[in-house]
């Protein structure tokens, strides 16, 4: 075969590999016109099951809240309640939102033990400009609040837009992140 052969089947599995990763981003995201949550999503009984959500508090901390959150035992429908109630903000007036209002989640995929978010703000390429405490809070609010209230995930992995970025901010997402308990106030 020769090189330009093998460089034109070559440019061609590539395109096909990125159009999927691309169809797949586009086609998981909630509230788009024309798409449906997977079965394993809406499928099975919905029931009211207790959470721990994790949101900011003064100190750089992470404070707990407790909410009830109708889900089934999918556990990509729990994470995207989980995400969605952290996103909603918290009720207790000590607490704070992790990310601003009009972030939403687009796709969730579960592989193996890591959970892919991908965080949505419409007209925001890049992500709330912030010091290094909030940009840890936001980022550990979300991966504590699933990695403890949903066993089948022990890392998470964020997106940003439909992108993976190495960095927020001041933290590395170059691979997932695990839970980080020295963060939850007592």
């Amino acid at each position: 075969m020769s090189r330009r052969a093998a460089g034109l089947v070559l440019g061609a599995a590539l395109l096909l590999l990125f159009g999927g990763l691309a169809w797949w981003l586009l086609a998981g995201r909630s509230g788009q016109p024309g798409t449906k949550g997977s079965a394993e999503e809406t499928g099975g009984p919905v029931e009211p099951v207790q959470f721990i959500l994790y949101f900011p508090a003064d100190g750089g901390r992470l404070a707990g809240e407790r909410r009830e959150l109708q889900v089934t035992e999918s556990p990509r429908d729990r994470t995207r309640k989980i995400v969605q109630g952290l996103l909603a903000g918290p009720k207790a007036q000590n607490l704070y939102r992790p990310f601003p209002q009009g972030v939403r989640l687009g796709s969730v995929l579960l592989v193996d033990d890591v959970i892919y978010l991908d965080l949505v703000w419409d007209g925001h390429p890049e992500p709330p400009s912030s010091g290094a405490t909030e940009e840890i809070q936001r980022i550990y609010s979300m991966v504590d609040s699933i990695c403890l209230n949903v066993p089948q995930v022990q890392r998470v992995s964020i997106l940003w837009n439909g992108f993976q970025r190495l960095t927020f901010g001041h933290l590395d997402l170059s691979r997932p992140m695990r839970p980080n308990r020295s963060l939850v106030a007592p």
